[in-house]
């Protein structure tokens, strides 16, 4: 919907696959917003405040300055903890590598009883001095990719801001059916949501 003397859009009707992508922006790590919004599009770079400049700054920083080599990768393509929810997204903004599991190379350090360090980044340390370069395959049943945040069937109406609520417009027709049996200006009693104490045809009591 769209007013054209205002030259600004009203409204979008959007099923499940765009308000999916809408979802999605909440479960982006800073580090991947900083670094989405920074690349060319449709439009030109943007910076995302001061984010950016800390982003640009361990972009920059001698590795020699961090704990390990793999931090400046853990901070610049952080994981996406909802990664199962994403992945099968007809539209999938996030290209950080998918998750993996890393587990320490020395089998006595997987195979001890009390556990083994658990990494989602290659190369680090375990706690006997080694690295964790091992890529754990977990089983099948172990896995949960998901299709989404919403249901297949919803549909919804997107606001100018982005604003979602669901499309009923099912149950506003039903209410649009009673208001013009007992309203002279149903449109409008519907618009501003003037309620009654109860309908009857042919006659209308506001409350």
């Amino acid at each position: 919907m769209v007013n054209k003397e205002r030259n600004k859009v009203m409204y979008v009707e959007a099923g499940k696959d765009f308000v999916d992508v809408l979802f999605s922006f909440l479960t982006l790590p800073l580090g991947t917003i900083a670094r989405l919004v920074a690349e060319e599009s449709n439009i030109e770079a943007v910076r995302f405040g001061s984010i950016s400049s800390i982003y640009q700054s361990v972009t920059n920083l001698d590795e020699q300055c961090l704990w390990t080599n793999t931090c400046k990768e853990m901070l610049l393509k952080p994981r996406n903890s909802m990664v199962a929810y994403c992945r099968k997204m007809k539209l999938n903004i996030d290209n950080t590598e998918p998750m993996k599991h890393f587990v320490c190379g020395k089998w006595e350090c997987v195979r001890k009883e009390s556990g083994s360090l658990l990494s989602l980044f290659k190369n680090q340390k375990c706690s006997c001095g080694k690295v964790l370069n091992r890529e754990l395959s977990l089983p099948p049943e172990c896995l949960s990719f998901e299709s989404g945040f919403v249901k297949e069937t919803a549909s919804f109406v997107i606001s100018d801001d982005l604003y979602v609520m669901p499309n009923v417009f099912g149950t506003f027709v039903v209410d649009i059916l009673k208001l013009s049996l007992v309203s002279k200006t149903p449109l409008t009693d519907f618009i501003f949501k003037k309620k009654y104490s109860e309908l009857v045809i042919g006659q209308k009591v506001p409350m």
